[in-house]
């Protein structure tokens, strides 16, 4: 099998890396890789990032349709993003750069940025090293060698953070409480910077937002217009509702000896126990314990009112709706807030307590607390349980197609993932 390959995107540029003579040409430049130590050449006698700069800026500056700062603004650049150089001109006030980042092209003085030598130093710490899976079943192992312990199966094309290279191996970090060693020759890897956005492209950025939370409004307005035609909607706006349907609790809760899914799925997963929780969201050393205030499921089948299957599809597109207004914001250890942080059980908690519900604190609670279903009965709505070994440590919220939303690590924050990402131990419901 070949090598793993390493693709450095940089602002619209992207060189392939092959280990260990492969060659990408992106528009006029060739990029090939030592194979002895993994450095970038062009032509073999220049570092590729001769023609890369990396911008050094307190905030943003704007990036101009000519040389000079009284023509128009076509983007701007934030700190730490790249940008290829086109030319070198002279310009109003001295040096300037034509450069390409992402979609936009334009002119920057070059005052902002760092090139060369100084770049190529920085880029490691500025870029995201990306490792993707080409192998299915891949087993993530806990040391860089192929005879230690397994910690858990990674599916096909599912894509990690890269830690560091040792020798054959790379570590991932695969969420917030679990990194680990694969092997190279079953993965790929790219490396890619921030990069500069057009103005075009920061109006899309907010009608994407407008849109993401117009949909959640209508989607928490369509629960509401239910319950209201059954006779029993809420006044209280800032939680849509406070007796939404919920199972108040498992009636058979365990606190804490909960039984890791059997296998019951596709994908398969084996048959554990769940020990005390461990890692981010799991330490319960937050807020609240894990009982649950929720409704119980005691209303009637009224038509299409609590009870009914209509009411259930309407508020599990809600519940995802409202999670997916807060992708992007930060990972916090420790955190609950949707907005300035939260890690994964306190995100997967805040969600379910704009609905009325409280799930517990940590993932070892919200996994008690909610029914245990199967994983190929999973709907959009439900909690997936993720374990190292015999301990459940993180959580996530199932979106439907195969994918979760999820408070992930501290430098990917809140993202969508595969559902598969890692082996499930266990799903649960707070639904009827």
């Amino acid at each position: 099998m070949n090598r793993a390959g390493r693709i450095i995107a940089v602002c619209g540029l992207s060189m392939a890396l092959m280990m260990p003579q492969a060659a990408y040409a992106a528009e006029t430049l060739s990029v090939q890789v030592s194979a002895r130590e993994g450095i970038t050449t062009v032509g073999n006698k220049q570092s590729a990032y001769d023609n890369v700069a990396i911008s050094h800026v307190s905030n943003y500056v704007n990036i101009r349709s000519e040389a000079n700062t009284s023509s128009s603004i076509v983007g701007k650049i934030y700190n730490n993003c790249a940008a290829t150089i086109l030319a070198t001109v002279d310009g109003e006030g001295g040096t300037w750069y034509q450069i390409q980042s992402g979609s936009v092209k334009g002119y920057i003085k070059s005052e902002y940025f760092i090139t060369g030598a100084e770049a190529e130093k920085i880029a490691k710490n500025v870029g995201t090293v990306y490792v993707t899976v080409s192998a299915d079943g891949l087993n993530l192992r806990e040391q860089p060698n192929m005879n230690s312990a397994v910690l858990t199966t990674l599916s096909k094309d599912s894509e990690y953070l890269e830690v560091k290279e040792d020798g054959d191996f790379i570590e991932i970090q695969v969420d917030e409480s679990l990194s680990g060693y694969v092997h190279k020759d079953y993965v790929t890897q790219r490396v890619e910077f921030k990069q500069a956005v057009s103005v075009e492209e920061e109006k899309q950025k907010a009608e994407e937002a407008a849109r993401i939370k117009k949909e959640a409004d209508d989607a928490i307005a369509k629960v509401e217009e239910l319950k209201k035609e059954s006779g029993q909607s809420t006044e209280n706006k800032d939680t849509p509702s406070t007796s939404i349907g919920m199972i108040a609790q498992n009636p058979n809760a365990d606190n804490g000896t909960t039984k890791v899914q059997t296998n019951q799925s596709s994908q398969g997963s084996t048959s554990q126990n769940t020990g005390n929780t461990a890692g981010p969201g799991g330490d319960g050393s937050n807020t609240s314990t894990g009982s649950s205030t929720g409704t119980s499921g005691s209303y009637q089948d009224t038509q299409n009112g609590p009870g009914s299957a209509v009411y259930d599809s309407a508020v599990r597109t809600a519940i995802v709706a409202y999670a997916k207004q807060f992708l992007g914001n930060p990972y916090v250890y420790g955190g609950t807030s949707l907005t300035n942080g939260a890690d994964c059980s306190g995100f997967t908690m805040r969600i379910f307590e704009h609905f009325g519900v409280s799930t517990g604190r940590t993932s070892r609670d919200q996994a008690s607390n909610g029914k245990q279903i199967s994983l190929s009965e999973i709907q959009p709505g439900d909690l997936l349980f993720y374990a190292s070994g015999k301990t459940i440590n993180h959580v996530a919220l199932y979106i439907g197609d195969g994918k979760i939303i999820h408070a992930s690590t501290s430098k990917t924050g809140i993202i969508i993932s595969n559902a598969y990402y890692r082996t499930p131990a266990k799903a649960v419901t707070f639904l009827n």
